[in-house]
């Protein structure tokens, strides 16, 4: 029989033992555990935690953030877990491995008519001693920096076109706002990443789960006018570059099962499929 509970502060310790066993599956919630510790609030990155205990040793958690996520690694009592950390509160998103979040949404009661995203991705991790660098085309005059607070206004704009190409969103001044608030806690962590051809902005990435020992690659975006020119796999690579000088071991990412250009400079990068992921989003 598991113990499922809600948990305190004082379960940090073995909530970072099982997620740190997990680290492919768990980048999100080990980034917003080390940014905030166990806190249910509506604060950037806080969360309420509930686990799955077995002989005082957890076996599987879900957490449900500020932002109406469910957050999940449970290879075991996920229904439980799900259910005690989503409680009465609407869940706009599920995010985990496939099948874990499919089963999170039954337990949930979520049917297929509340979906507005359904995306099994390719989860991809790479040791960072293998990465491999791209060379650069003939044309090409490259430079890479972390970006500032001056760069807020273009990436804003970038953002906005990778969530309604890539997962589907609707313009809107709501949409705007959250895309505005992840550039600029991205830029304020030294987490947000541009490419540079000759000068001129033409990439740029960012890492959205952050640890001494691995990062977790996210918002890959070049604008339509400049795809076809490798552009994203050298900011990615040397993004990546940058964490492994500050220590990191291990990069993770997943990626849409239908992009084969994202898929194929991931794998000239170094990465390797390591399972899948889920990203199910829900109607208002």
């Amino acid at each position: 029989m598991a113990d499922i509970r809600l948990l305190s502060p004082a379960d940090a310790p073995a909530l970072q033992a099982f997620l740190t066993a997990h680290v492919a599956q768990t980048m999100l919630l080990r980034g917003n555990l080390l940014r905030t510790g166990i806190v249910d609030g509506t604060q950037p990155y806080q969360g309420r935690y509930a686990a799955a205990f077995e002989q005082d040793r957890i076996v599987g958690v879900a957490a449900f953030y500020w932002n109406g996520n469910l957050i999940l690694h449970a290879p075991r009592h996920v229904a439980a877990v799900a259910r005690a950390a989503a409680g009465d509160r609407r869940v706009n998103g599920i995010l985990g491995p496939w099948q874990q979040s499919l089963d999170a949404q039954d337990a949930l009661d979520l049917g297929s008519h509340h979906l507005k995203l359904r995306s099994r991705e390719i989860l991809m991790s790479l040791t960072l001693d293998g990465l491999q660098q791209p060379e650069p085309l003939p044309t090409q005059k490259l430079s890479w920096r972390v970006a500032t607070s001056d760069d807020i206004d273009l990436l804003c704009g970038w953002r906005d076109s990778m969530m309604q190409e890539t997962l589907g969103g609707t313009p809107s001044q709501a949409a705007s706002r959250e895309s505005r608030g992840d550039v600029e806690r991205w830029i304020a962590e030294g987490n947000q990443f541009l490419l540079l051809d000759d000068g001129r902005p033409v990439s740029g990435c960012s890492f959205n789960a952050r640890l001494p020992d691995a990062v977790q690659l996210g918002n890959v975006w070049t604008p339509p006018e400049w795809r076809s020119r490798r552009y994203a796999r050298a900011v990615v690579a040397r993004a990546l570059e940058h964490a492994r000088k500050a220590g990191a071991v291990t990069a993770v990412l997943f990626t849409d099962r239908e992009n084969a250009a994202a898929q194929t400079a991931y794998v000239a990068l170094g990465f390797t499929v390591v399972g899948d992921y889920a990203i199910l989003l829900f109607a208002d």
